[in-house]
């Protein structure tokens, strides 16, 4: 197996020398191990004379093969692991910074509460990632809100948050808009749910100053559709990679930006922010637990799936 593994780190990395310092082997010594692969394979596995590497024929053929024996050994353990009643095995989790910060934690806390001794680890990455990640089975589930392809993932919805308009204090257009103005205390209360609270006109802001989370981010879909439904181009001041990165900046008096209620709810009490609720589908996001429709579901998977959606099931919609 230790060949195996080998060449599918060359693969992943695309270098043998990245693929020697993540396995923390000598480089001479991980070439020596592919080429006795490729020897009783008969055949080369890389093509060595393009940068990055790519795989020949054979190796694509090795490098699939590879995979299925991969997932059997998964399988195999995870199937041993519910033998033992979830008192052994280890489940991966993953979800952007802002679900890494504000869903995990507590989903953590109530599945380990129950099954201590299944090691859980955490990967924080952008939604992309986290879907290849999930496809490859380096994950088993992740919390998103983004899009997906259905025919690959199920998603389990378990909780709904709000966009919310957010715009410094101190910025005069406040006063045009004081009807409509809501505080972190109102988010707190809910008032934003209301049915007879106004939402803003989002094309009075159109001169605000705007700060964006960048491509590839489900806020970044959202944001352009509340601009296109509203006829307006924004001025963008920044592209940012974390909707938490957006709120401290926003904090801070560098331009308005698009936060969710759950954000604001959890947020230290701070009066450097109000906030306008949105008439907009795009407003309203579902936030659900993604997983593989293929292959072995572990008891720890659907336990944690379980004791996530107890816990939520009360939240507010």
């Amino acid at each position: 197996m230790q060949g195996i593994d080998y060449v599918y780190a060359v693969w992943q990395e695309k270098s043998f020398s990245a693929a020697a310092r993540k396995l923390f082997v000598s480089q001479p010594a991980l070439s020596a191990s592919v080429r006795k692969v490729e020897r009783e394979l008969g055949l080369p596995i890389f093509n060595r004379s393009t940068t990055p590497l790519q795989l020949t024929d054979a190796g694509r053929a090795y490098i699939d093969a590879a995979e299925r024996i991969f997932r059997i050994k998964r399988d195999l353990k995870s199937y041993c692991d519910d033998l033992a009643g979830l008192e052994s095995g280890t489940l991966r989790l993953g979800g952007t910074n802002f679900f890494a910060s504000c869903f995990l934690p507590p989903m953590i806390e109530a599945f380990s509460s129950r099954h201590p001794h299944i090691a859980l680890s955490v990967t924080e990455s952008d939604s992309a990632d986290l879907f290849n990640k999930l496809a490859t089975e380096e994950l088993d589930i992740i919390v998103d809100s983004g899009i997906y392809d259905a025919a690959l993932y199920e998603a389990i919805p378990f909780y709904q948050d709000h966009l919310l308009l957010s715009v410094p204090a101190f910025l005069p257009i406040n006063r045009e808009f004081a009807s409509y103005l809501l505080t972190q205390q109102d988010i707190m209360l809910g008032r934003h749910l209301r049915p007879d609270v106004p939402a803003v006109p989002l094309s009075a802001f159109q001169d605000t100053d705007f700060l964006i989370l960048g491509k590839g981010n489900d806020m970044f879909r959202r944001s352009r559709k509340l601009f296109q439904n509203n006829s307006m181009t924004p001025h963008v001041r920044l592209y940012l990679n974390q909707l938490m990165t957006a709120y401290h900046m926003a904090r801070q008096g560098l331009g308005a930006t698009f936060l969710t209620d759950t954000l604001v709810r959890l947020s230290a009490p701070n009066e450097a922010l109000v906030y306008y609720k949105l008439d907009d589908p795009n407003a309203q996001r579902q936030i659900f637990l993604a997983l593989q429709r293929r292959g072995y579901r572990t008891n720890a998977m659907q336990g944690f799936i379980k004791s996530s959606l107890n816990l939520y099931q009360d939240a507010p919609a």
